[in-house]
């Protein structure tokens, strides 16, 4: 299931990434102090990259959601990570 959320990813400056995500980015996510896979899509399809520092609309699709499903609200504080390296945060919105 996709849910909608509002992320910014952190720069080389800020600790985060090297170079920008694309579309499909499957970063980790931590949601309610549980970890699980997911794949980020932009909301504009014309935006195959998304930059630092900036607010993006995107998709959010969950690998494993079972564990807290029933707990997805909006406004729930996400954080994504490539190993334990924070590269971004954010909420969902829906």
């Amino acid at each position: 299931m996709k849910h909608e959320a509002v992320v910014r990813f952190l720069s080389r400056e800020e600790g985060g990434r090297i170079s920008p995500p694309l579309s499909g980015y499957k970063p980790h996510v931590k949601i309610l102090n549980e970890h699980t896979s997911c794949r980020i899509t932009p909301k504009n399809i014309n935006n195959e990259e998304m930059g630092f520092g900036i607010d993006h609309e995107v998709f959010i699709e969950f690998q494993y959601e079972t564990q807290f499903s029933d707990k997805i609200n909006e406004r729930l504080n996400i954080g994504l990570y490539e190993g334990k390296k924070l590269v971004g945060h954010g909420y969902l919105v829906s």
